[in-house]
């Protein structure tokens, strides 16, 4: 009777390990899906500012352009350097959002990944009929 209240207890122990373990992962788990949507959404934000600073050179340039026609190339180089200049900082962004996009996706496929080998060993631990089979 004795050993039944020892097994009993030591599933006991188990099954509430695994209820806890469950619920950090699960809680890990939303916290990481919060994470991602402020980042996806800071992502967003940062895109569509760009798209509006492109925008905005875009339509700078199409008036230096015209400035240019009408002036009959006054001041060629000087354009030409601010040009250069917009161009440089417009890749310059453009490599920044590529370098967090990639930073990001890996940290996200980094957390999954531990998350997912969390479960696997929970799964583990939940299918052993007796803990002593894994000693």
């Amino acid at each position: 009777m004795e050993l039944l209240y020892f097994i009993s207890g030591i599933l006991t122990v188990g099954v509430v390990y695994g209820v806890i373990l469950l619920r950090t992962v699960k809680s890990s788990h939303a916290e990481l899906l919060t994470r991602h949507q402020s980042l996806s959404n800071i992502s967003s934000i940062r895109n569509s500012e760009f798209k509006e600073k492109y925008r905005d050179l875009k339509l700078l340039i199409g008036d230096i352009q015209l400035s240019m026609e009408k002036d009959q190339y006054e001041s060629l180089s000087k354009l030409n350097q601010l040009i250069k200049k917009i161009e440089i900082r417009v890749n310059k962004n453009v490599d920044m959002i590529g370098q967090s996009n990639s930073v990001f996706n890996k940290n996200v496929t980094d957390a999954f990944n531990e998350i997912s080998q969390l479960k696997q060993n929970v799964k583990t631990l939940g299918q052993d009929p007796s803990l002593i089979d894994r000693y």
